[in-house]
């Protein structure tokens, strides 16, 4: 078993943690480390943090190349970036509590470009009307990337229709209207004189409207490594931790120096704490999901039960795990992945998911298959019983598409 890098009890005591800092750096992840910490030191003049001496000899020794290395320098505008920029232009949000709505409906888009929240609640949040946030969130149909804000795929296409950037006349822009609301039977207008103008337009747009800002090649770098062979082997992927040390203390009255120079040391300290909370909590992890990491599946296992072990707060383990990741012979996982609810006894909610997952991919697709359709399946191979809306859940949360949506996307990519 690898060796658990832990701080004694009393150093734990004697560092009188502040939540401002513990906290944060706790949740922020390993590929953003570096950063926070910097951004500390710019503030605090007895902080130095340096890029760790294992960082480009760990490359080297795994024969990866200087082209990834200037790649994960290499910064690319974000879709929230995009938006931001927008939003602050005050083009299409003059007024400040037309931006605040704005940046609000922005929390809620997903990384698809869809919106996903609640206007009751942005409306709750911000102090206005319902109709006024739905009004906001029209606007979005007028920022680039073309049809992002809306709620689905349906009123994706007509933001990006009503933004086309070719001259269509109005009996094209009408009809093509009318097939995008009926796109689940598209075929039926298939005898129409403009039909092939229609398709052409269609095949312009994009599904989903952020398809540009989704990369699928992310490079995702893993805390830790997990091997299992006889034992278990975890190692911390200390080429990602920065080097910090306290550089030039000397004694001082004053006291805002001296507040500055406990951050300095406390943040050193937090760091190995950081360390040694996240071994904690895989190793856990690992210990309670051996089975998956042999091959099996995943057993019901919460937050909760690491919380109660570990002594910590439920919230704090969410922190966490949060933006987290694992490296193992089967793959790369966030943290999260290995947390499942109880089903039925040893049934866990990973195992649902991961069925209802395959009977979509082999679905028949011109008629996929209802939340109503899953559950028989789910009932009869698990022996159990379950509501329709606890697959709609389980559906939502692997982003699988409602039967109607499905169908219309299959439609789509026979275009």
């Amino acid at each position: 078993m690898a060796q658990s890098l832990s701080i004694s009890t009393a150093q734990k005591q004697n560092l009188n943690l502040s939540l401002k800092l513990w906290l944060p750096m706790l949740q922020t992840s390993i590929q953003d480390l570096e950063s926070y910490l910097t951004n500390l030191s710019y503030e605090n003049p007895f902080l130095e943090v340096t890029k760790s001496k294992d960082f480009y000899s760990n490359f080297t020794s795994n024969g990866i190349s200087g082209e990834f290395i200037e790649s994960l320098a290499f910064y690319s505008k974000s879709l929230n970036d995009k938006l931001s920029d927008q939003i602050d232009d005050e083009t299409l949000f003059p007024t400040p509590n037309s931006r605040k709505v704005a940046l609000e409906i922005l929390c809620d888009i997903d990384e698809n470009g869809y919106f996903d929240g609640d206007i009751e609640k942005i409306a709750d949040t911000c102090n206005v009307f319902k109709e006024y946030v739905e009004s906001i969130r029209q606007r979005f149909s007028r920022l680039e990337p073309s049809g992002v804000g809306a709620k689905n795929l349906e009123e994706s296409f007509l933001f990006q229709l009503d933004s086309f950037d070719k001259t269509i006349d109005d009996e094209l822009y009408n009809f093509t209207k009318k097939i995008i609301k009926d796109i689940a039977h598209i075929d039926k207008y298939a005898g129409h004189h403009r039909f092939n103008d229609a398709k052409d337009i269609i095949k312009y747009f994009n599904n989903p409207p952020a398809i540009d800002y989704i990369n699928d090649n992310l490079q995702v770098i893993p805390d830790f490594f997990i091997e299992i062979n006889e034992d278990i082997d975890i190692k911390i992927n200390n080429a990602y931790y920065p080097d910090i040390k306290v550089k030039n203390p000397f004694n001082t009255k004053n006291e805002n120096i001296k507040e500055k120079l406990k951050e300095a040391k406390d943040l050193v300290n937090l760091l190995n704490l950081r360390k040694s909370t996240l071994y904690k909590i895989v190793l856990i992890i690992v210990e309670k999901q051996i089975s998956f990491f042999v091959g099996g599946e995943l057993r019901p296992f919460s937050m909760q039960e690491i919380a109660a072990e570990l002594g910590f707060a439920e919230s704090t383990i969410s922190r966490a795990v949060a933006n987290k990741y694992i490296e193992c012979n089967l793959g790369i996982y966030p943290l999260k992945f290995f947390f499942s609810n109880a089903v039925d006894k040893d049934l866990s909610s990973s195992q649902i998911k991961s069925y209802i997952k395959s009977l979509v991919d082999y679905e028949d697709k011109e008629i996929p298959l209802t939340d109503e359709a899953i559950l028989e399946f789910i009932e009869t191979k698990f022996s159990l019983k379950m509501v329709r809306r606890t697959i709609t859940k389980y559906r939502k949360m692997l982003d699988i598409p409602s039967s109607k949506e499905r169908k219309k996307l299959y439609k789509i990519e026979n275009l």
